[in-house]
């Protein structure tokens, strides 16, 4: 199995400056996919810039913590505050998971309606990770929609959780100075077989990004680092098979325009278009026989039915 890494820029979509520096990682080779904040000023050039590079992979960044929810803020009144802003503490308590399902439905819709489709699923300060019960909505949304869920490095002890496709391993670090690109060396170097998804948070510096993070100067330093040849070089001197999270995405079966409209009538098939049963040899034998002495011709076609 090759060593398969996705390095995903979180925060798309979050300021101007983020998005142009994320494209510039990308457009260098350093990042191969991003996720979209749907609800933050960025939002708009965001698309527009995603639709400019259709070999990105955009996924959904699903946000709790920054700005104003997608929803009605009455109608998700854990998950916000006096000012319908939400609670900007990733660890406030007492969020429940039917006014998480009901924002993570919103801010999906809001993304699909710009005619882009998420290629994941993630959290904007890994609230998944920390909360079982988003982590469960979160699963639960993922595994509807057929696509991948960010690997939480904790393993929830919860029930009803469907299983759905995540990377192989996650790696969770900063990459600032000469210190962080070591260590992003030895990341690289560490990656085992399968995918592994290394996470990063390149961007730009501008007003509208200092008034809203306090995970400022750190960006311009991951840029710095992965919007420069050196990961690129990397990844191929040491055999690393830079993939996004298309390669994750579930594969949908598919059938006839035929096949679809004879199962919506309830009518249903015996076995799927494209996967007829395999016949054994005997009983394939006994119909050839059949046929010849009831003038039958067994073409092709007939054979497959």
């Amino acid at each position: 199995m090759e060593r398969q890494v996705i390095i995903n820029a979180d925060d798309f979509g979050l300021s101007p400056a983020v998005n142009r520096g994320i494209i510039e990682a990308f457009q260098a080779g350093g990042i191969t996919s991003t996720s979209l904040m749907v609800n933050m000023p960025g939002f708009e050039e965001a698309v527009q810039l995603a639709f400019s590079q259709p070999a990105l992979s955009v996924g959904l960044h699903f946000n709790l913590t920054y700005g104003r929810p997608v929803s009605n803020p009455a109608s998700i009144p854990s998950l916000v505050r006096s000012d319908g802003s939400f609670h900007s503490d990733p660890l406030a308590p007492a969020r429940d998971s039917r006014d998480v399902h009901r924002e993570l439905t919103a801010q999906w819709e809001r993304f699909v309606r710009t005619g882009l489709r998420p290629t994941h699923l993630d959290s904007h300060h890994l609230l998944h990770q920390q909360h079982p019960e988003i982590y469960k909505v979160m699963a639960r949304k993922a595994y509807k929609e057929g696509v991948p869920l960010r690997r939480s490095q904790i393993q929830h002890a919860i029930s009803g959780v469907p299983a759905v496709k995540m990377t192989d391993a996650i790696l969770l670090d900063s990459y600032g100075g000469d210190e962080g690109r070591q260590r992003l060396g030895q990341h690289l170097l560490s990656v085992q077989e399968g995918i592994t998804e290394i996470v990063c948070h390149p961007g730009h510096v501008d007003e509208t990004l200092r008034e809203i993070s306090r995970w400022v100067d750190i960006r311009e330093q991951e840029l710095a680092l992965f919007a420069s040849p050196e990961v690129a070089n990397t990844l191929a001197a040491i055999g690393l098979v830079p993939v996004s999270y298309r390669a994750l995405q579930k594969v949908r079966t598919r059938t006839s325009i035929r096949s679809r409209s004879r199962l919506r009538s309830g009518k249903g098939l015996r076995r799927p278009v494209y996967y007829a049963a395999p016949q054994r040899p005997a009983a394939k034998g006994r119909r050839l026989r059949k046929a010849k002495r009831n003038g039958v011709s067994m073409n092709r076609s007939h054979r497959a039915r």
